[in-house]
């Protein structure tokens, strides 16, 4: 199988070994960037920080930081030492609409409410384009899966080890959701990327294709034990779209019938016939006091920040620069609980960068599942259909949670594609 999309295509997988070495620096620099081990330690029901947590940690650690700008200067490195063959240039309007929207975030600072936080935060955004644009030029895209797989793989297992350290990994108690290094919403998203990404390693490197799907299996098994509800609607939906994609009809029909029985012996032998057994599957056993109509909440944050975005509609308040100590405890003191963001990507980016950003994300995700798609129908190499299947489960999450605006593993990896895709051309001889 061949490395599809790398600039000299025609290189068998099996030809270069993956640089686990890279990926062990690259996932290191992002687990001290982005996850924190007392998360492990908090337990049932004390998975959320306080407003004044919330506030004190605006700004971040000294350790994050620190990691930040050590996968930038890796990534710089990588650059300079790995020079890829072939011009990265502009491939249709993706790459216009990338350009508009990281032009747009970098002049932000110039209408921004608290230029600190602003100027900041754009520094970590700056950091995530150089390292996306290393990784381009660095790895292929089987490379690019394989090294998700692995990232995400290794973050689980950490996580399962703290918890077992520190005493709260409890799985079979009310109320536990799995959360490892991170908040259990953001630990779901992981998960989910651990199972999308696995089904992808099985097609492109088929000598591991029984232990990628085992991994698959966990990764699903502990997205379940999150409790993030939104995390597994936008992984299933992507899964079944990649799947719908890739397989032959005769395994679709193959799976579906797998599933059916599956989900009927459920119900059937778990007892979630009743309508209460229904209920709490679908809300992953969790017993919110928010009402579902609510979104757990979020609706009353949005009519919370309703006011804000009227004040400011078309710029915004500068480049993730809203949730400053001022807003933050504005906006909890309302509704009572910390709240950290706007719980959706598209409100939060419509606050820090107004309809004008709002737009230009939406016009990304949007030319970059329709590129993807694209090439795989012109090439048939799931590798491509990965790419469409990450983006969909980004645009599908971020509606009721603002990790992508935030950092972190799946807004790079979005960064990552939509740049593959954006700005290396391919022939179709080499597709």
């Amino acid at each position: 199988m061949s490395y599809i999309g790398h600039p000299h295509a025609g290189l068998a997988l099996k030809a270069a070994r993956p640089p686990y070495v890279l990926f062990l620096l690259l996932a290191a620099s992002f687990f001290f960037s982005y996850h924190d081990i007392a998360n492990a330690k908090r337990g049932i029901d004390n998975y959320n920080l306080s407003q004044d947590d919330l506030v004190a940690t605006v700004n971040g650690s000294p350790v994050h930081h620190i990691a930040l700008l050590s996968l930038g200067a890796g990534t710089i490195f990588i650059l300079l030492r790995h020079r890829a063959k072939g011009r990265v240039r502009i491939d249709g309007p993706l790459g216009w609409f990338l350009l508009s929207f990281v032009v747009w975030a970098f002049v932000s600072p110039i209408w921004a409410e608290d230029l600190t936080v602003t100027l900041q935060r754009l520094a970590g955004f700056g950091v995530l384009c150089i390292a996306a644009v290393a990784v381009v030029r660095r790895f292929s895209l089987p490379e690019i899966i394989l090294w998700t797989f692995f990232s995400t793989a290794l973050f689980l297992l950490i996580g399962i080890v703290l918890e077992v350290i520190f005493g709260t990994f409890r799985p079979f108690t009310s109320g536990y959701r799995f959360a490892g290094s991170l908040h259990p919403n953001l630990q779901g998203i992981d998960c989910g990327l651990l199972l999308l990404s696995a089904v992808a390693a099985a097609d492109v490197e088929r000598r591991w294709r029984a232990m990628f799907l085992a991994c698959a299996f966990l990764g699903f098994v502990f997205l379940i034990l999150s409790g993030s509800r939104t995390a597994l609607a936008a992984a299933v939906l992507a899964l079944v779209i990649y799947m719908a994609t890739v397989y032959s009809r005769s395994t679709k029909i193959l799976i579906g019938y797998g599933l059916s029985i599956l989900f009927c012996s459920i119900f059937i032998f778990g007892g979630a016939l009743s309508f209460s057994g229904l209920k709490s599957a679908v809300l992953l056993g969790r017993d919110d006091p928010a009402t579902v109509d609510s979104f757990t909440g979020r609706t009353m944050i949005w009519e919370d920040v309703g006011s804000y975005i009227r004040q400011r509609p078309i710029t915004g308040y500068g480049y993730d620069g809203f949730w400053t100590p001022t807003h933050i405890n504005a906006v909890s003191d309302e509704e009572e609980w910390g709240v950290p963001n706007g719980h959706s990507t598209y409100i939060d980016y419509l606050l820090t960068l107004g309809g004008v950003g709002l737009a230009a994300y939406i016009l990304l995700l949007v030319a970059g599942i329709g590129r993807a798609f694209r090439l795989y129908k012109l090439s048939q190499n799931s590798a491509f259909a990965f790419c469409g299947t990450l983006l969909v489960f980004c645009a599908f999450d971020g509606l009721l949670e603002s990790s992508v605006i935030e950092g972190g593993l799946l807004k790079f990896l979005c960064m990552v594609v939509l740049t593959r895709l954006a700005f290396v051309p391919l022939r179709k001889a080499s597709l």
